[in-house]
């Protein structure tokens, strides 16, 4: 391989590890917000806090 073919290849692994890296930070935010949600919503004492 070229010197091309091993950059395009570098780049694409980057972006590839940068896309993974983001999907999962949002799934976790939208966990922690899902649960945040669920713990305010069943929660009968809201105004002791």
């Amino acid at each position: 391989m070229n010197g091309v073919a091993w950059i395009m290849l570098v780049l694409a692994a980057i972006a590839g590890a940068f896309a993974f890296a983001a999907a999962g930070t949002l799934m976790l935010l939208l966990l922690i917000a899902d649960v945040a949600q669920r713990l305010t919503r069943d929660d009968d004492n809201r105004g002791d806090y």
